[in-house]
């Protein structure tokens, strides 16, 4: 997940705006366990004054806690800007909660 997340740095980079960026954030902190803490939320929205500069420094720091932190911050994304995570194809092909499989409508010897 990392990596998926630090390919389409740039596009977040160019297409991250100041109110997604906050939610972004704030979901990270509200996560179980937190993903960022107060003091690096505090140093990503008070180091810099550029959205862009703030959103590089987020997507960064996401990177190097790994995998589940940077799954953490795709979910997020998802939930708030879904069309963002679709054009950027940061959502990953999985079926619907509501979908019924193939296997429950015909049983084990569909073909």
């Amino acid at each position: 997940m990392a990596e998926l997340l630090w390919r389409a740095r740039l596009h977040l980079i160019e297409r991250v705006n100041e109110a997604l960026l906050k939610d972004l954030i704030d979901g990270l902190r509200a996560a179980n366990p937190p993903v960022l803490t107060g003091r690096e939320a505090n140093g990503i929205l008070q180091g810099h004054k550029v959205t862009e500069d703030m959103t590089g420094l987020l997507v960064d720091m996401v990177c190097k806690k790994g995998n589940t932190a940077s799954s953490i911050m795709l979910s997020i994304l998802e939930q708030k800007d879904v069309n963002l995570a679709k054009d950027l194809g940061l959502i990953l092909d999985r079926p619907c909660e509501h979908q019924t499989s193939r296997m429950e409508i015909n049983g084990p010897n569909f073909r």
